[in-house]
């Protein structure tokens, strides 16, 4: 069987990957910022004969060092790491960082986890990259210990708006986007579409009561849910429960996507925040206990309290053939990155 190309240590990094070229960062969102620089490491690794790697953390150092509720992650863990090795890295050592890991100093942090632990020859960053106890390790750090232990350093640019270098595509203006409700928006400056992931739990069984079975994640997905309302998008099973092994798994499947806390029933349950995908002309699937992805195309209205069941049910058919016409739009379709 072939290993996943991860490591979470340098111990399982494989003696056989040889020499490589490397790039250090969080990777949030893996967006297209993040790719210019994975797409530049690769260039200058291929011209050397070098491995490209991406050298990570989990969980986000923000998490350990600060307030978690200030930086809610674009994506979750596993996702992060398929995306990088998407962008065709060939491996990717994804390192616990923790309160005692954050008091390497920067020389301790390059000597120990790239020279010694990926055979760096090469290294690319942003011009402003900050590594090492209390972020004291600058580019110019960098520069010196490459000259002093043998490795190469390129630097990178900002990429842009439209990758001119100019301005800046980051992580944070993505997060405000989603939280706003603008995937779109979201989704040109990530590159792929935006996604979230979760195994499929149990609901409220409304959906199914009213004629449109919807698959329920659970309160926790993994990646940033987007603001309250209805949207378009598509479902894919990325694992089945052992009881669905043997039938063919959904991948890309229209989807009409509802989050929020269903206000039109007066239940206990209504203030629950829910996000609840509604698979287009499949009533009978079982999706209970497969861990799906839910890629979200546009926003499609607010969440809004109908003054009856009939209103709700009109409205969730409308909702379904403006998903229709919005996936059936080529500018629409997923794009790179997926």
């Amino acid at each position: 069987m072939t290993r996943v190309p991860i490591w979470h240590s340098v111990q399982e990094v494989p003696a056989a990957l040889g020499a490589t070229a490397v790039s250090i960062g969080n990777y949030d969102g893996v967006h297209r910022g993040h790719r210019f620089v994975l797409d530049q490491l690769r260039h200058h690794a291929q011209a050397r004969s070098l491995s490209p790697v991406a050298l990570t953390f989990w969980p986000h150092p923000r998490h350990v060092m600060g307030d978690p509720g200030r930086t809610p992650l674009l994506t979750g863990h596993e996702d992060r790491d398929r995306l990088l090795l998407l962008a065709g890295m060939h491996g990717v050592l994804d390192l616990e960082f923790t309160l005692e890991f954050a008091q390497h100093s920067p020389e301790d942090f390059v000597r120990i986890f790239l020279v010694e632990g990926l055979g760096a020859k090469l290294v690319v960053l942003g011009e402003d990259a900050l590594f090492g106890r209390a972020n004291s390790g600058n580019i110019d750090t960098m520069r010196a210990l490459g000259e002093e232990l043998g490795f190469e350093v390129v630097t990178l640019p900002d990429l842009g708006p439209e990758g001119t270098g100019t301005g800046r595509i980051s992580s944070s203006g993505i997060r405000a986007d989603l939280l706003a409700g603008d995937v779109r928006s979201a989704n040109e400056a990530l590159g792929r579409l935006h996604t979230v992931t979760d195994t499929v739990h149990h609901g409220f069984q409304r959906g199914r009561e009213l004629g449109f079975p919807t698959a329920n994640l659970g309160p926790s997905p993994a990646g940033l849910i987007p603001a309250d309302g209805v949207y378009s998008g598509y479902l894919t099973v990325t694992e089945q429960a052992p009881a669905h092994l043997g039938t063919p798994p959904l991948a890309g499947a229209p989807a009409t996507i509802s989050i929020g806390t269903n206000p039109t029933f007066e239940d206990g349950a209504a203030a629950q925040r829910t996000v609840e995908a509604y698979i287009h002309d499949d009533h009978e699937l079982d999706l209970y206990g497969d861990t799906v992805r839910l890629e979200f195309v546009d926003f499609q209205r607010p969440t809004l309290k109908f003054e009856s069941i009939e209103a709700l049910v009109e409205q969730m058919a409308e909702d379904v053939e403006v998903t229709r016409r919005t996936l059936a739009d080529e500018s629409s379709r997923p794009v790179a990155g997926r």
